[in-house]
């Protein structure tokens, strides 16, 4: 399966170095267990026959990939051709290329031209969207691309516990066969922008010489629930329940980071 690209927009985040990272240093993820918790909901809160999934931020398809394996129809969106790239790569090892869609293109103004049952935004991807102006055209185009009824699945970042318990200093190694990867992260929030700048200085290292170096700056919005139910009512969706995440029978709290928000297209 070929990638469509849709948007010539300049990536900032996810470039070749950090995309070529990704799936090591987050190789603890459970992707099966997020579609498991995400599968529940649309069977019990979607209509019958839901079986059509975009997947927004799809990175190197974690998720998407998962969903494949389990009969679903998906489109896989990212707007960084890395990620893709890696992603595609994946789906063709397994055999599963012809089964999926990958689209190159931006949350805000992409078009596959089809209508889905449900879309998902998960990892924190509707945080890149970082002003109201930015989240209403997401959440507008999402709308464009479900159907009547349909649902719309995202985790954020939940405000109460981002400033309560703000992000510390951070550093991942990662050892491989041949080389050792070193990640550091380090979080400063911009109260005023509701935004935690997080920034990421990848090292890569073979037999102690350095072969790459590489930093990113990831700016994540973080949200409180009023703010989302009203993102969602401006854009045509009705919310159906907010809570924690991966936990999602516990209310947010000061605690948890991650929230999920389940919407229904109206």
């Amino acid at each position: 399966m070929h990638i469509t690209h849709i948007s010539e927009k300049l990536v900032t985040v996810f470039n070749k170095e950090y995309a070529a990272q990704y799936d090591g240093l987050y190789v603890e993820k459970d992707y099966r267990n997020e579609c498991d918790i995400i599968e529940k909901i649309i069977q019990l809160q979607a209509n019958i026959g839901s079986n059509s999934i975009l997947d927004i931020g799809c990175g190197t398809g974690g998720h998407a990939i998962e969903f494949i394996k389990r009969n679903y129809e998906v489109t896989g969106v990212d707007l960084s051709p890395y990620m893709l790239e890696i992603a595609k790569i994946k789906s063709e090892s397994i055999g599963l290329q012809h089964k999926i869609r990958w689209v190159c293109g931006d949350i805000r103004d992409f078009n596959t031209g089809i209508k889905y049952d449900v879309c998902i935004m998960m990892f924190s991807v509707i945080g890149y969207l970082v002003s109201n102006e930015d989240i209403l055209a997401g959440l507008r185009n999402v709308r464009k691309h479900l159907k009547l009824g349909g649902l719309i699945i995202f985790d954020f970042w939940s405000g109460p516990a981002v400033i309560t318990s703000p992000a510390t200093d951070r550093v991942k190694e990662i050892k491989r066969k041949d080389s050792t990867i070193i990640r550091m992260g380090k979080t400063s929030l911009n109260i005023e922008k509701q935004v935690a700048d997080v920034t990421f200085k990848l090292w890569e290292w073979k037999n102690k010489s350095l072969l790459s170096t590489s930093e990113e700056m990831h700016s994540i919005r973080y949200f409180f629930t009023k703010e989302i139910e009203l993102f969602l009512l401006s854009t045509g969706f009705k919310l159906k329940k907010i809570s924690s995440f991966p936990d999602v029978k516990s209310p947010i709290d000061v605690y948890c980071w991650n929230g999920l928000a389940i919407g229904i297209a109206v």
